[in-house]
């Protein structure tokens, strides 16, 4: 989800942000709605905005870089397409982080699955391409001018090569590829940063 968020950083407040989006949905802020009275003009927020985020956080400064460099990658090739989000969340939880037994990773069942979901997405990518096949649930705020300049897109997004120009297989390889890194990306956050424990301090 961080990744998308990221990806969509270029939206001009933190709501359109979040409706690019497939984890967070209308009834997400309709439920919110009165606690965010006078917040929905606030730009799009970037994980360099959160104390978290702030380097050092990780053990090691590469793993910091692969972090966001995968967060851009991902967050790049994602974007706003919320079907593609849709196929490669599936993907992602039905292949296993490199350190599961072989014997699990290599079931029958889940293979299949995996290139069966590797197969939608390139169809879809290579449909998309040829059509304006896209599902949006954008719902854009106007509660204050889009003058120019107001836009904002995260430092994050340039640690990353531009994947505009793909072909379909190139974008469904680089997608396959990134699989791995993002499960080590949940590693680095879960085993490999600092955290500060408030109930320690």
């Amino acid at each position: 989800m961080w990744s998308i968020l990221e990806g969509n950083t270029r939206e001009r407040t933190w709501m359109d942000q979040h409706m690019k989006t497939l984890h967070i949905t209308k009834e997400n802020h309709a439920a919110i709605k009165d606690s965010i009275q006078g917040l929905e003009n606030v730009r799009s927020i970037s994980l360099k905005d959160q104390e978290r985020f702030t380097s050092p956080w990780a053990r090691d400064y590469t793993d910091e870089d692969k972090f966001e460099r995968t967060v851009s990658l991902v967050g790049k090739l994602l974007r706003d397409d919320i079907q593609l989000q849709a196929l490669y969340h599936m993907l992602v939880m039905m292949k296993p982080p490199e350190k599961y037994p072989s014997s699990q990773k290599s079931d029958p069942t889940l293979v299949a699955v995996q290139s069966s979901l590797c197969q939608f997405i390139y169809r879809y990518l290579a449909a998309k391409d040829n059509t304006d096949l896209k599902y949006t649930k954008t719902i854009k705020t106007h509660t204050a001018s889009s003058e120019p300049g107001t836009s904002f897109c995260s430092s994050m997004m340039k640690e990353s090569e531009d994947v505009e120009n793909l072909n379909p297989a190139e974008k469904t390889s680089l997608l396959m590829n990134l699989v791995n890194d993002l499960h080590d990306c949940g590693n680095i956050m879960q085993n490999r940063s600092f955290v500060v424990q408030m109930d320690h301090l």
